[in-house]
This record gives C-alpha cells, structure tokens and sequence, in this order.
C-alpha cells in the first residue's frame, strides 16, 4: 500500500506563474512552470518543486507497489539513481551554522512586503567596493543573484522567517531571521530550526546521511578527478565510497588553536577569544591542500566581546558595549566609539592594541542616564533595552556565579560551546578612583589622567561638543564625573574562520594553476574568500547566506557537470 503525505494547501511552497515563460516551448514544459511545479536554475537545469516532488513519489510508490505484487525485483543504476551519501562526523548537521540566526538576501518577497527596495546591483556593488574588489566578483554576483529565490527554496521546506532587520543602525535591512515556532520575536541561535527542516527535507528525498563517520581521505583517479572518500565510523570500521562527484563542507578551522595561531597569529584564550564548535579542525582543509588545491588566505569573521560576561551576563555585557570611552594599555582613545556596534570594526581596532585589549570606561552618571532613558545602542536579539537587570546582574558576577567557560545562571543550555574564559579571571570591575582602575586593568595612570581630562573637554566642557580626535557624534559624548567607575576589558573573537579553499564562481576546487579540479566542490566557510580581510557587518546574515547558496551552486553544478560531456566517469 503506498504512504499517504498530507498537508495544508496554505503551507505548500508553489510559485505559480500569469504568463507562459519565454524559455519554455513545449505545452508540458509551460503548464509545469505556471504550476510552481518546477523551476529553472541555470540553462538548461531545472528542479522540482515540492509538489512536482510529492507527485512523482506517489507514482513510483504506486508503480513499486504493483511491481512488488508482480513478483518484480528492484535494481538501482548508480549513476542515473543520483544517490546522495553525506558523511557527518558529529551526531548532527549544522555545525558553526546552528550557532546564527538569519541569511542576508537581496530583492527578498519579505523585503519587498517590508517596502524595503535595495537592488542586487546596488548590493554588488556595495560589497564589491567593501572587499576593495578582492573578492571573487563572479562568484559574489551569482550568490548574490540567487539569494531571495533560496529564501522561496527555504520556505519551500517550512521555514519560516520573523521578517528583515538590520544588525545594527546603518547597516542595510538583508538580516532574514528564522521564526522559532511559539515566539514571535528573534531567537538566539534559531537557525538550527533552519537546519533540521533542510536535513528532514534531504531524508525525504533520499539522502543517506551518515553520522559519527569522519572522512578521512579522498580518492583521486588517474585523469585527476575526485572519484571517491575514505572514511571511519566512530568505532572505528572504514569506509571507501566512490563517487561521480564530490562535495567538502567541512566548517573551517574554528576549533582548532593550533591552525588559528598558525594562520592568523592569534592565541585562543589569550588575545582571541572564539565559539569553539566541536568538528570544525581544519580537517577538510587539510585534506584538499594535500590533494594540490590551491591554498587561500584564511581569515576570522571577527567580532568581540568581554570574556565570563559577554552572552552570560546581558544587562552589564550591553552596558559596557555602549559607544562611551575606551582606552588600550597605554591609557589613550584609539578608535570612535560610536562604531562600538559593528563589531566588525570594533574586533579589527582591538586587534592593532597591546595584548589585542580595549577597556571601556563609564560612571555612575552615565548608569543613571541609562536606568532613566535606556541604552544607547539596542542588540535585538539580547533583548535588553534598559538597566533593570543591572544591580541583579552585578551581584551575581561579583559573588563569583561564574562557572567553568564563563557560563553561570544567564548562560545557554548549550554545553557544546565553549567560550574559553576563565571562571576566576574577572573582566568587568566596580573601581572607585582613577588609580584604582588602572591598578586592576594594568593601564597606564597617568595617561589615562589625562585621556580623561581631555575626554571631559570635549563633552561638557571648553570644547563641548567637538571630539577633535575621532569625530564621535556629541550625543554620544558623555564625561565620567561620578564614582564608582565601570569598567570592561575588551578583547577580539570570533564566530568562526572564513577561507582556506579557492573555489571558482561554480564552487569547483582550484588546483594551484587555478583550474577546475574535475568532479570536485567545496562550499561554506572553507571556501569563504568573499569576504577579504573583513567580515561585511553592513549585509548582515552573509555567512549563513553564503554557507547555504554556495552549497546549493555546488550541488546544481555537481549534477550538470555529469550530465556533461565533461564528465569523467570513475570506472573508465
């Protein structure tokens, strides 16, 4: 008996279309597209859409069914079955990308329903201009191209989306974030709603997943394509799989110090602080560079934060990220605090600092500013706009409710994350004079004397107003007059690394001479050479957006490529 799918008509992704497309000649072709049944991805490429998908399962249960009464006997062609293995070392899939909460898209539905109207060109160029052109302008443009149909895609599968925000005051409304079922305001972390309904999804239509297998190895043939992997299960059975193609999203090098130090000279727990994810060793990385792929820059997607307070302890974390003065060792301004909320901006001053640390100073003026009017500067998806919390929360950190990796009452339930602070290493102060902040944070006195006395000129006093160093607006130029004093040291992280792998605009692998390594895609954070030396703050939701379109590339280019003339056929 054949399985019976049902569900609501209202929730069923179908795209249907007014007039017949221009590309389509044949009846069938055109009823097909104006039925959202499927729909075109390249020239020559088309997919199907959920209920062509439901239709054609339900015809080959009712064909297998009679088949099978007959008496008939099943058989596979391995190539035109179009068998998809996925191996996953963890337990579950997702990874760094379970950790975000939306994907930057351009020319969305949602965007136009929010009468927010930034084109993909004025997009482009944007980011193009950002990255100083060094990025790959082809492949930036084809991502950028197909992302508002990969949120239809998505949506197609059940996400749903809370709608488009931006990060922060002047960065552009790309930000699409996923609606958590039950709330209807953003979650942290919600993108793993995303990334179960992306792996149902891939189930539903065949995909093998096995978990707890590490690759190991890949197989490269005699004409130097890719044909195959060699992997381990977690008790150790290997594994040789052949294949036509392949595909490598393995997360980059986000838990591993020793590559972090190596490639960006940073030391974890020191002077760089990161979302250390289980799985994400450069393993994959290492893995293609000893196969000849051509070797990119890695870099960080470089944020901050003020270590065992930082996601832990809200109210004092968002306090302290206001744009108010902030000094390095040497007791002097280094940056305008009004860029305080792009963290991108903010993570790259810190970086050029004395032992990579900023330390934020405000008084008890400026608390009692925020208890009246709220903060300057609102995170939404922390959620704190007022000081409410403030005494609660600084009771707690100074009684020393702080655990192991920074985590204590505030902290998530996620014990897979690491945040490496440690528990009786306090970054967040209570000082009563001058002298007592520098003796706690090691910071040059009589510097910071003075930084102060020129700060409090430019506030309130003979030069009220004018921040001849920086030019921080004057609204946000407040004077620190009142003991007790507040204080946080600031220091880089990062969510994780971006690059390592260079791809082409079709996600095929490089070898060193630049050309197309033969049935071989990598996609992610590996490959995530678009972003140059800085994450894009300004399209926020890039990374995950990225991640997603570039393995969808590599799957639609995996498939043309054998259907392809220049397919090389691993038993030839």
């Amino acid at each position: 008996m054949s399985k019976t799918r049902a569900m609501k008509m209202s929730n069923l992704y179908a795209p249907t279309l007014k007039e017949d497309p221009a590309e389509a000649e044949l009846a069938s072709h055109r009823l097909m597209l104006r039925a959202g049944m499927i729909r075109k991805q390249a020239a020559g490429l088309y997919s199907y859409l959920p209920l062509a998908w439901r239709s054609l399962r339900k015809i080959e249960d009712i064909v297998r069914d009679e088949m099978d009464a007959a008496g008939a006997q099943e058989l596979l062609n391995e190539r035109g079955g179009g068998k998809v293995i996925a191996f996953e070392k963890s337990g579950t899939t997702g990874g760094a990308a379970n950790m975000g909460m939306a994907l930057f898209a351009v020319e969305s539905k949602l965007q136009k329903e929010d009468m927010y109207y930034w084109t993909k060109d004025e997009a482009f160029l944007d980011f193009m201009e950002y990255t100083h052109w060094r990025a790959d302008a082809k492949l930036v443009r084809r991502w950028f191209n197909m992302s508002a149909d990969t949120i239809d895609w998505l949506m197609g599968m059940g996400t749903q989306f809370q709608g488009v925000y931006k990060y922060f005051k002047n960065s552009h409304k790309t930000q699409h974030i996923i609606k958590v079922p039950g709330t209807n305001k953003p979650t942290e972390r919600c993108a793993s709603v995303n990334i179960k309904n992306m792996t149902d999804y891939g189930v539903e239509l065949g995909v093998d997943f096995q978990f707890h297998t590490a690759v190991k190895d890949l197989i490269k043939g005699d004409k130097g394509q890719i044909i195959g992997v060699k992997a381990e299960r977690e008790d150790g059975t290997p594994i040789e799989c052949m294949a036509n193609a392949v595909i490598v999203a393995t997360g980059g090098i986000g838990n591993n110090v020793e590559m972090i130090e190596k490639h960006m000279g940073w030391k974890w727990g020191v002077d760089m602080f990161t979302f250390r994810i289980p799985g994400l060793d450069g393993d994959g990385m290492n893995m293609l560079w000893a196969l000849g792929a051509k070797q990119a820059n890695v870099n960080m997607e470089v944020t901050y934060n003020t270590p065992g307070t930082t996601d832990v302890f809200k109210t004092l974390s968002e306090t302290m990220r206001q744009p108010n003065l902030m000094v390095n060792l040497d007791g002097k301004r280094f940056m305008n605090e009004f860029y305080m909320d792009n963290t991108t901006y903010t993570g790259n001053s810190l970086l050029l600092q004395k032992k990579h640390m900023g330390i934020s100073i405000i008084d008890s003026t400026i608390v009692d500013y925020y208890k009246k009017n709220g903060l300057d500067y609102i995170t939404y998806h922390h959620g704190i706009t007022n000081l409410d919390n403030w005494e609660r929360e600084k009771e707690l950190y100074f009684s020393g409710a702080q655990s192991a990796g920074g985590n204590n009452v505030f902290a998530s339930e996620d014990k897979e994350v690491s945040y490496g602070s440690d528990a009786q290493e306090h970054n967040f102060f209570e000082c009563q004079t001058i002298e007592e902040i520098a003796e706690k944070t090691g910071v040059n006195l009589e510097n910071l004397k003075k930084t102060i006395e020129e700060y409090n000129a430019m506030c309130n006093g003979a030069q009220a107003g004018y921040d001849w160093q920086f030019t921080k607006p004057a609204k946000f130029l407040k004077p620190l007059l009142k003991a007790p004093y507040y204080v946080a040291k600031h220091f880089p992280s990062g969510y994780g690394s971006l690059g390592g792998i260079q791809v082409n605009e079709n996600m095929q692998v490089l070898d060193n001479d630049l050309c197309p390594m033969p049935g071989f895609y990598a996609c992610g954070t590996d490959t995530a050479t678009v972003f140059a030396d800085s994450y894009c703050f300004y399209h926020p939701g890039s990374t995950m957006s990225y991640a997603i379109n570039s393995g969808r590339i590599a799957g639609m280019e995996a498939v043309a490529y054998m259907d392809s003339d220049e397919f090389i056929d691993p038993e030839d």
